[in-house]
């Protein structure tokens, strides 16, 4: 079948081009019709083909997977309708479909090789620019369109689950505090299991949350001068409840005076938080965590040393990765956000982040070194001010 050059002037992709560009790429066409619930391409494939949607919709899926032993799904990304393009990969390196294709729908198609398109914008570079251009803005447009839609949603997701999950966790921390009467032992264990847990999923809501807004200009805003020692134990506070549960001692190793430094309190408490909970989390019960502060001339060192069952050496590269668990996690709850977050943190602070597992001949373990420089600055409030306010 013979298609018309002014059909391909539906798609967006060729608003810019001229009659006789659209007459070459119409030669190229062919029609291809496609039952409901057919796949056109799967993620992965080799890319070897550009569809255009004549009628019908055409699902774009992504396989969402929470890190390597997690259980994966389709998730449907967006549902492309007449007049645009799917299966874009198959212009640009390296050449394989990010994305499934599936109709939703009896669907009408037309098809170019992707051999034949490439060699077109090859031989047509003014067309190719055009092309590629409309399609860099389509890519831009839809980025922008999902990042909102996922900041409204994290927003609703902040208040509604945040907020009642809060009211539960202060009514456990009264009832604990013995506000509300004595409690046998039996119940007492019971009542801080539940904070317990509420704390742990608040934590996972906090992540996700923290990782669409984790901008290095957002964290730098927050500058201010505080005492680091003051961080480290709001972070041992933090974690009390999983350390007592599992019998855990957190031992302290910092010199007696500590120098005040500048960075976000809130996040790089948030640094200690998350590295401590991971010690907890992974340690055998009754084990030890250490929580070690090095003050030096050019900048502060944390470091939080663990006895748990350590991270294995094939794995080590990715654990600062959004969402990756490694395998010998798989039994512990967690949304493998805590170190991406962790290193976002620590390199807004113009930081370092290392880790050791394991960091002693025939012991197992981690050892995280979060280093924090002395030259960042604030507007806020210059140090000697900061003192006398604190004095």
């Amino acid at each position: 079948m013979t298609v018309a050059p002014s059909t391909l002037r539906r798609f967006e992709i060729f608003e810019e081009f001229t009659d006789d560009e659209l007459a070459e790429v119409a030669k190229l066409c062919r029609e291809e019709r496609h039952h409901d619930a057919a796949k056109l391409f799967g993620e992965g494939d080799s890319a070897e083909k550009l569809h255009l949607v004549l009628e019908g919709k055409v699902s774009l899926d992504k396989k969402v997977q929470l890190g390597r032993s997690g259980s994966s799904r389709q998730a449907t990304v967006s549902i492309q309708g007449p007049g645009q393009a799917v299966g874009w990969s198959s212009l640009v390196a390296p050449h394989i479909y990010t994305m499934s294709g599936v109709c939703i729908e009896p669907t009408k198609l037309l098809v170019l090789e992707s051999d034949d398109m490439r060699r077109f914008v090859a031989q047509e570079p003014e067309a190719g620019v055009k092309l590629m251009n409309a399609i860099a803005t389509l890519v831009r447009d839809r980025l922008e369109a999902t990042t909102k839609t996922l900041t409204y949603f994290l927003s609703i997701i902040s208040h509604e689950l945040r907020s009642p999950l809060a009211a539960i966790e202060n009514y456990l921390e009264v009832m604990l505090g013995g506000f509300a009467g004595d409690f046998t032992a039996k119940q007492t264990r019971m009542l801080e299991r539940s904070a317990l847990r509420v704390k742990d999923l608040r934590a996972l809501i906090s992540d996700v949350l923290d990782l669409a807004r984790m901008q290095p200009e957002h964290i730098q805003a927050d500058f201010e001068w505080f005492d680091p020692m003051e961080i480290c134990a709001e972070a041992i506070e933090d974690v009390r409840l999983a350390a007592q549960e599992k019998g855990i001692d957190v031992e302290v190793d910092a010199p007696p005076r500590v120098d005040r430094i500048v960075g976000a309190r809130r996040r790089l408490r948030q640094v200690c938080s998350n590295l401590l909970s991971n010690a907890i989390k992974y340690s055998l019960e009754g084990g030890e965590v250490i929580v070690r502060v090095q003050d030096k001339p050019d900048g502060l060192v944390i470091e939080v040393l663990d006895e748990g069952i350590g991270i294995p050496a094939e794995e080590q590269e990715h654990i600062f990765e959004d969402f990756f668990r490694a395998r010998n996690v798989s039994e512990v709850n967690g949304t493998g956000l805590g170190l991406s977050i962790v290193k976002k943190i620590v390199e807004a602070h113009a930081g370092e982040i290392s880790f050791e597992s394991p960091y002693e001949p025939g012991k197992q373990g981690a050892k995280f070194a979060v280093a924090i420089s002395k030259d960042l600055a604030t507007s806020a409030m210059k140090q000697e001010e900061w003192e006398a306010a604190h004095a």
